[in-house]
């Protein structure tokens, strides 16, 4: 059955911050993008070690693996008639200069932190200041900025996310930066916990986030995510992970209607 966004599936995307297109890659183009990204996998592991969680921009492993897939993708008419109708004329599913493919760690689980996008680099004493709420003010609702993409090769359940946060700059009560993967030193690096164990710690902390809900993408589902909103991610080796991620792009001088970029 093709996908069809509808008027009620736009105002979910503005409400909730997130929006899936469900099974809008065709199974044709899902099985030439898990066949390159299988090879990218093991090009990046071999390069950067086992826990690697995602590939470099895939544009520099051209040579190595086809890039035809992933302009098939990009060019796929479904998606962009879809996202032109959320964001408008112009828009499309992202483009070369950022797509990365998300990956599985091979060893260990692994947890990213509760985080906001453009908040995590700050020191948590800074975020909440009157000069940086100023700051993030200036482009916190602007509808073609913060807008990112997990499409899924496989099945992917990773994602936490926190509907409904994203029209707000300050933090509810419970709502805490779990850590900040930049700048502070992972804290279960060196764990003792079996593998079962710190998998379940990690579902345990994204279960008590306020509000946190976990993202089912079935092969061939587009995500589209406000990453204003507080969201992390859980990566087990035993889910095999090939996820698409990219920003929207627009052309700005079709972008009618929504405002500054």
């Amino acid at each position: 059955m093709a996908f069809t966004l509808d008027d009620s599936m736009i105002n979910h995307y503005w409400s909730q911050g997130y929006l899936i297109f469900r099974g809008i890659v065709p199974p044709t183009l899902l099985r030439d993008l898990r066949a390159e990204s299988d090879k990218a996998r093991e090009l990046v592991r071999a390069r950067s070690g086992p826990q690697v969680l995602r590939t470099p921009l895939v544009k520099t492993l051209d040579g190595q693996i086809s890039m035809k897939p992933f302009q098939d993708y990009l060019d796929l008419p479904e998606l962009v008639g879809a996202l032109e109708r959320l964001f408008g004329p112009g828009s499309r599913p992202g483009s070369f200069d950022l797509l990365q493919v998300l990956l599985e760690p091979k060893n260990r689980p692994v947890m990213g932190g509760w985080h906001r996008d453009g908040v995590v680099g700050l020191p948590m004493s800074e975020q909440h200041k009157p000069e940086q709420l100023a700051k993030r003010a200036e482009v916190w609702h602007r509808p073609r900025s913060g807008n990112q993409v997990n499409c899924a090769i496989y099945s992917d359940s990773c994602l936490w996310y926190v509907p409904g946060s994203h029209l707000r700059m300050r933090d509810l009560a419970g709502e805490r930066q779990s850590w900040c993967f930049m700048t502070e030193k992972y804290p279960y690096a060196d764990s003792k916990l079996s593998d079962v164990e710190l998998e379940r710690t990690f579902i345990d902390i994204c279960r008590a986030f306020p509000g946190a809900m976990q993202a089912h993408l079935a092969p061939g589902d587009y995500m589209v995510y406000r990453s204003q909103a507080w969201h992390t991610g859980v990566y087990a080796p035993t889910q095999p992970r090939a996820t698409i991620h990219d920003i929207p792009t627009y052309d700005w001088s079709e972008g009618r209607g929504l405002g500054a970029p």
